[in-house]
């Protein structure tokens, strides 16, 4: 009777070990599906913009300075992609115009901002300086051409 009640406890902790092993497989494999969704979900696309950074506050707890891209009248924010070592050049090319492309997620209740997770990005070139080299005389006549200094 002890043989067979200890053949029975054998069979049921082996049947428990392989019936976990299983649900780790069935559940890494479910987890790989959700992730491959949730990256065909977000359409993919290509904006030029000038890159704008905003350092790290350690009083907000911030680990990572924010990168936007400012495209005309909107912002994305860029987030890393698959390449996390190039996507760390962005935070030196501050105030330079480059062309993104990634996956654009777009904004929430919980995330006000859009963003882009980055694939890869080219053309980084100096921004154009918007500012006017003259000064207006009065309101509805020309400006004062400056010496450009």
């Amino acid at each position: 009777m002890k043989k067979f009640l200890g053949f029975c406890l054998a069979f049921v902790l082996c049947f428990s070990g392989l019936s976990a092993v299983w649900a780790e497989d069935a559940t890494a494999a479910a987890a790989d599906v959700v992730k491959k969704t949730a990256q065909e979900k977000f359409e993919q696309t290509e904006v030029s913009g000038v890159i704008q950074v905003t350092p790290a506050d350690p009083a907000k707890n911030q680990k990572y300075a924010t990168i936007l891209l400012v495209s005309g009248d909107k912002q994305y924010k860029l987030l890393p992609g698959k390449d996390k070592k190039s996507f760390a050049t962005l935070e030196s090319m501050s105030g330079k115009t480059i062309t993104v492309k990634g996956a654009l997620m777009p904004a929430t209740e919980k995330y006000p901002l859009a963003a882009i997770k980055v694939d890869e990005f080219s053309g980084a070139s100096e921004a154009k300086s918007d500012e006017v080299k003259g000064q207006a005389v009065e309101k509805g006549k020309a400006r004062v051409k400056g010496n450009g200094i």
